[in-house]
């Protein structure tokens, strides 16, 4: 154990999913692997609940000077815990990384190409559940009220199929392109929008066009699913504006960020009646959703029965062998934190977009990298 480094794991979750009967052998013994090899290298502090508070985390970087910092999306990594002088890096089990503040001389790793099958499943999921209402007529067959006059004419449930409808796909980064594979030999017709248009994958999914306008994706799509990151741009793009004109009965996904949505718009348009849409989350601004909103999505369903709203807790990557690839990852890039002496040793690590210029250098990028903390404990060791 190298003691002059400090982790510190915000979670015994990144550990203990190894344990769970679910993730595949191979997985558990990579974790169990990595975490021995974690422990050679420094000293870790492992936090026993799975969801510290700001102060406890705070509190615990604070009194054991600590280095690098392992969380998940849970755990708020906010600008004071990050001002804290011994702090060099923070490396999430997430491909977003919002819950953490963008420190300007703080390296800063994820997850990403881990989750994007496992949430493009759930996406087309819980589009289904909506469409065919599976989650209503399983609760109108399990509340006993399967009329036997009504075995067959249940008219008031007919639903929808894909085929005729138009998705829309706002960003087409790894989860967005990974729906389109997924829906491609269904033959549905898939318009997106994305700040960058990717030609080359239109080419190989000839049935996918791209929109210039965001706004054109809510006018002419029957499905529109949300695939954006969560940053100080898009925190609440999805507004009264961009609601009011989607189609009557059209549905609205969401399995990116509930903060990139106007939930008070929302709630207020569906109470006004000023928009007819349905609804499919994984994801809620706060989380868990507040009883307050949750109970205002209810009277809304109550007043407007026609309404579907399928809601389901974050559960986009809870696939078991997704969670465990996650925790490689994340112990992976804390293992090459701690054995590393030098700029060409983070050329691995999985550094979130903004920061990947620095796995290849070039004399102004190494004058940028100069300035972050990790460059004075190199000088250090």
């Amino acid at each position: 154990m190298n003691n002059s480094t400090r982790i510190y794991l915000t979670s015994p979750v990144f550990h203990e999913i190894a344990n769970h009967d679910k993730v595949s052998q191979g997985k558990k013994e990579q974790i169990e692997k990595l975490w021995r090899e974690l422990h050679e290298v420094a000293e870790v502090i492992t936090e026993t609940n799975r969801f510290p508070s700001e102060q406890r985390i705070y509190d615990v970087v604070k009194q054991n000077n600590i280095n690098f910092i392992g969380c998940h999306i849970s755990h708020p990594i906010t600008k004071s815990i990050l001002e804290i002088p011994s702090v060099k890096a923070v490396c999430t089990s997430s491909m977003g990384f919002n819950h953490i503040f963008p420190h300007p001389d703080i390296l800063i790793t994820h997850t990403p190409s881990i989750m994007d099958k496992t949430v493009a499943e759930l996406t087309i999921g819980i589009i289904l559940a909506n469409l065919r209402n599976i989650v209503g007529l399983h609760n109108y067959l399990w509340d006993e009220k399967w009329d036997p006059y009504l075995k067959w004419d249940l008219d008031e449930n007919l639903n929808k199929s894909l085929d005729s409808l138009t998705l829309g796909i706002v960003g087409l980064g790894e989860i967005g392109r990974e729906v389109v594979r997924r829906l491609y030999p269904w033959g549905i017709k898939v318009i997106y929008y994305d700040i960058n248009r990717n030609q080359d994958f239109e080419v190989k999914f000839p049935n996918l066009t791209f929109i210039e306008k965001m706004e054109d994706i809510f006018e002419r799509s029957d499905i529109v699913s949300l695939h954006i990151p969560l940053n100080k741009s898009t925190n609440g793009i999805i507004n009264e504006s961009l609601l009011k004109k989607m189609k009557k009965n059209s549905l609205l996904v969401n399995t990116a960020r509930g903060g990139i949505l106007n939930f008070p718009d929302l709630v207020r348009l569906l109470k006004s009646k000023d928009i007819s849409i349905n609804l499919a989350f994984d994801v809620f601004e706060p989380e868990p959703i507040p009883t307050e909103t949750l109970n205002d999505f209810k009277k809304i369903l109550i007043d407007r029965p026609e309404l579907r709203f399928v809601f389901i807790p974050h559960s986009g990557s809870s696939d078991a062998d997704t969670r465990a690839k996650m925790a490689i990852v994340l112990l992976t890039n804390l293992i090459l934190l701690c054995k590393s002496e030098k700029s060409a040793d983070i050329k691995n690590l999985q550094l979130i977009p903004s920061q990947r210029m620095f796995k290849n250098l070039n004399n102004s990028v190494l004058e940028e990298l100069k300035t972050y903390r990790i460059w004075n404990w190199w000088g250090s060791r």
